[in-house]
């Protein structure tokens, strides 16, 4: 074997843990489902290692599961699932690289579990035969019931079909965003986006965050965290700014949204999406994202937002309207659902500017666009 042909071989091994590493690195939890009398963790790749022990205490013993190079989305939570025996089950980002799940269970539990690809299935041990007859007590007081609730739940259950949202704080962490002598997007945005979820939890939808605190991650981490959500819709919130050279004619004010246009896009090309050049997802995944479907409801949820935002903020502001716009942006693009980017006016102008700043005002453009949500689901 020559040289050159080691080097090669050597320049291949290398770039091959290169990949390895990123994957592991950016191994998000995907799914949590509770199956008969197991728990199911299901990640983006496969699982290679998992550490359990056990910690006795009065009356509870906790069951621990270290998940080693996996990341936790800041919104999964497996507190509300419910099993005989089991106490809690709790879930944390416990290191940088590892996720710990904790079982507290107040009857004996073997702690068995298996790695089967990208899945970790903990086994819960068998229900007690006391919650088994009460099962079969309930299953018959509660027939009569269940066929008149049938038909009424079929409804609601239509109308909350797509009842998870995505809200995404734009800029964060060494990205400030655009800026003025006051304030800055990054800050703007993410103060918009949590007014944005407190209003939508309290209509009764579940609400995801890319980010809940001034945190720094890139367009890809953003529609990764999307596009292996469950969730049905991606609203993003910006500020704007003037333009250093500015257009003669042009007024650098108002309130303008954005859904996913390609006219002259180059993040396309040969079935494929382009991220800073290169290729990525895949064939499957461009078409779900390049669907006539997303286009089409990403269309209406921009004009019921858009509406919205207008008719709410204009009964206690003056609002500029600067439309409804197409455009190739990384976050428009990289989803399969229905998503919007909303720029809520020019933090530069010095009347909105003063606005923006201003809590009541987010709290109107907030409401506006979760308005424009519940216009966009006939609710």
């Amino acid at each position: 074997m020559t040289i050159l042909q080691k080097i090669t071989i050597a320049i291949l091994l290398m770039t091959l843990l290169q990949i390895e590493l990123m994957a592991k690195t950016e191994n998000y939890l995907r799914k949590t489902r509770l199956i008969e009398n197991s728990l199911s963790l299901k990640f983006k790749y496969p699982v290679k290692k998992v550490h359990h022990f056990t910690i006795k205490t009065k009356g509870v013993i906790k069951h621990i599961y270290d998940i080693k190079n996996s990341s936790l989305p800041k919104t999964t939570n497996i507190s509300k699932f419910k099993y005989n025996g089991v106490k809690t089950f709790r879930i944390a980002q416990y290191s940088k690289k590892v996720i710990r799940v904790v079982i507290e269970t107040t009857t004996p539990m073997k702690g068995n579990f298996k790695i089967t690809g990208r899945k970790v299935i903990i086994s819960l041990g068998k229900k007690s035969q006391k919650s088994k007859s009460k099962k079969r007590s309930h299953k018959k007081n509660s027939h009569n019931k269940s066929r008149y609730k049938k038909s009424s739940n079929k409804k609601s259950s239509n109308k909350r079909r797509y009842k998870t949202i995505i809200l995404d704080a734009g800029h964060g962490g060494r990205d400030i965003g655009a800026s003025s002598k006051y304030v800055r997007e990054k800050d703007l945005t993410l103060s918009m986006t949590l007014k944005l979820k407190r209003i939508l939890q309290r209509m009764g939808y579940t609400v995801l965050l890319t980010r809940s605190r001034d945190k720094f991650m890139n367009l890809k981490q953003r529609t990764d965290y999307a596009y292996y959500s469950n969730a049905s819709l991606f609203v993003s919130i910006h500020a704007n700014a003037e333009p250093k050279r500015k257009t003669p004619g042009v007024k650098y004010e108002g309130m303008e949204v954005f859904y996913l246009g390609l006219a002259n896009s180059n993040r396309i090309g040969k079935h494929r999406v382009h991220y800073r050049g290169k290729a990525v997802y895949t064939r499957r995944a461009y078409h779900k994202m390049l669907s006539p479907w997303k286009f089409r409801e990403s269309k209406k949820l921009a004009y019921c937002v858009h509406r919205n935002i207008l008719s709410h903020v204009r009964k206690r502001y003056s609002l500029n309207d600067k439309g409804i716009k197409r455009q190739d942006f990384w976050v428009l693009l990289a989803t399969k659902i229905p998503s919007i980017l909303v720029e809520t006016g020019y933090l530069t102008h010095k009347n909105e500017g003063i606005k923006l700043r201003n809590v009541t005002y987010q709290t109107r453009l907030m409401e506006g666009v979760a308005k424009g949500i519940n216009q966009y689901y006939g609710l």
